[in-house]
């Protein structure tokens, strides 16, 4: 069942062509700076329409395309794509509270407004996130899990969406004029790699779909924006600074570092039972 049976040669291709059209991208914004903002969308798409090309050439037509992903969406899955960001969540927020990294943004909350505009972000956003996961979970996940075990296949993807990323980060950090871009490639890098183990947890409760990703994607990215905030001017539940080690570690990623343990315990354990 495709993409499970896809070839080595059918893999190569996609990681070869997904990594060269990002450095291709990049080097070609790097030249001209004055399009960064209407070519880096380029980046949100190009998983996905390369996924999509193997498809159609593997099954020889269209027809194959949205079936294999969009079909086997499972309760546990959507349970899990909302619930596990809001937990991932409030940890953070009461972290940053007790640590005092941030306070409650007193006179300045998010209003009736800020939460029907969410809603409609909540679906942008999925729609968004779409041009990356038909790519990295709709094919590249389930492809190497065929060939190796969920956990090893779940690292190689984080590392390859990571290569995939690097350019674009390190050009954006020097685009918006980062002291540091190589330190701000490094941390989103590692970044990526940690949270690539909750969106295929959630891809692995469903039976091949990734519309509980693109929720969890979105869910997180929506209630984030409503309680996070860095200046006293946004309307947050909470404003501060979120970052540990002279600014350079997001707590965020110390919290999904932490949980990655948690995802491979969890992995093997299932493992182990599907064996017995």
């Amino acid at each position: 069942m495709w993409p499970k049976n896809a070839s080595i040669s059918q893999i190569i291709t996609y990681i070869t062509v997904t990594l060269l059209l990002s450095i291709g991208t990049a080097l070609l914004l790097n030249n001209n700076p004055e399009k960064f903002g209407a070519l880096a969308g380029l980046w949100l798409v190009i998983p996905t329409m390369t996924a999509v090309t193997l498809n159609i050439i593997h099954h020889g037509g269209f027809d194959k395309v949205y079936s294999a992903v969009f079909t086997g969406t499972t309760k546990s899955s959507i349970i899990f794509a909302i619930l596990y960001p809001l937990g991932l969540l409030l940890v953070l927020a009461v972290t940053a509270l007790l640590t005092g990294l941030a306070e409650f943004n007193t006179g300045n909350l998010p209003t009736a407004v800020d939460l029907i505009k969410s809603l409609v972000n909540l679906l942008l956003i999925m729609i968004i996130t779409f041009g990356e996961e038909y790519g990295w979970r709709g094919f590249l996940l389930p492809a190497l899990q065929n060939r190796y075990d969920k956990i090893k296949a779940i690292i190689l993807v984080g590392i390859i969406w990571a290569l995939y990323q690097v350019p674009s980060i390190y050009l954006g950090a020097n685009q918006f004029g980062s002291h540091d871009a190589l330190t701000a490639g490094l941390v989103q890098g590692a970044h990526i790699l940690t949270i690539s183990f909750p969106l295929a947890y959630c891809y692995f409760l469903t039976k091949g779909s990734i519309i509980p990703i693109m929720l969890y994607r979105a869910v997180w990215s929506v209630e984030s924006s409503l309680v996070l905030g860095e200046a006293e001017s946004s309307h947050t539940l909470l404003v501060g600074n979120y970052t540990l080690f002279n600014g350079y570690i997001p707590l965020e990623l110390i919290l999904n570092t932490l949980a990655v343990f948690w995802f491979i315990k969890k992995l093997r354990l299932k493992s182990a039972s599907d064996t017995d």
